[in-house]
């Protein structure tokens, strides 16, 4: 079974709307309150957004967190460190794939019989169950800031229904990815993360372009080859490129970048 959400929705459309909302806020609570009415319309609860960057930004928390489910969940989960022993916290930094929370193998151990302590992976999980928590989305992102360094987020989708309801991430909506990670893009401009060097329009070629351009159109790497008259390999190619220049690891990711800056359009 897949997840409760609008049965007609334009792709493109819900697409493009939530970036113009996006571009519109001018303060991270617009910008959050603009993710959640979406998250919520797609049947979770709320969502959790984590910033996991080697150097706290100066005045702020570290690690930097958003969560619009449950309050007492959000600061019992600072409070209690589980970002430190999180196992979707630590899946989240070495995929780039979405996955769901029952990915990783800690999931499963709650409510199995255990001597001796609980492993601290197990309180996290248990608690989200204790919250009504019962299964998650998570988008990951990896990216390079202005300064060089590695920067790992993830955004959280909570869901507190059937499991059985929920579905996998092959059932998810495709377009859902690239909001989570222009999400990212837009807070961290927000937070002044983001240099004018990095809000720069970079030197991407024409091919790149055209190749990010069909990619976010939902075009496969054959599909694209096709449509340009070029070979497939030519088309990683030119997306390799462009991943490159624009500080990021993925091609989703690249596209949310290329978006934020004009580069290409939905």
């Amino acid at each position: 079974m897949r997840v409760r959400r609008p049965a007609a929705i334009d792709a493109m459309q819900q697409l493009e709307d939530v970036l113009n909302a996006f571009q519109a806020c001018a303060h991270i609570e617009e910008l959050t309150a603009v993710m959640n009415a979406l998250v919520l319309r797609l049947g979770y609860v709320g969502f959790g957004y984590l910033d996991r960057r080697r150097l706290p930004h100066t005045d702020e928390p570290h690690p930097f967190s958003i969560f619009t489910v449950r309050a007492d969940f959000g600061a019992n989960y600072i409070r209690e460190d589980f970002v430190s022993y999180d196992p979707v916290v630590a899946r989240c930094t070495v995929t780039n794939a979405p996955f769901t929370w029952s990915d990783c193998p800690e999931f499963h151990e709650r409510g199995r019989p255990r001597r001796g302590l609980k492993s601290h992976a197990r309180r996290v999980i248990e608690a989200a169950y204790d919250f009504g928590y019962t299964e998650g989305f998570v988008i990951p992102s990896h990216a390079v800031d202005a300064l060089g360094e590695p920067v790992s987020t993830g955004v959280s989708l909570f869901w507190s229904g059937s499991t059985r309801c929920f579905g996998t991430p092959e059932t998810m909506p495709r377009w859902l990815r690239l909001i989570a990670l222009s999400y990212h893009e837009r807070i961290s401009e927000l937070r002044g993360l983001a240099s004018n060097e990095s809000l720069s329009r970079p030197s991407l070629t024409d091919r790149e372009r055209e190749c990010l351009a069909w990619a976010c159109r939902g075009k496969t790497g054959g599909e694209t080859a096709t449509i340009l008259g070029i070979g497939e390999r030519t088309v990683e190619f030119h997306l390799q490129n462009a991943m490159r220049k624009l500080g990021v690891h993925n091609k989703v990711h690249a596209i949310a970048v290329a978006m934020r800056r004009g580069l290409v359009a939905p």
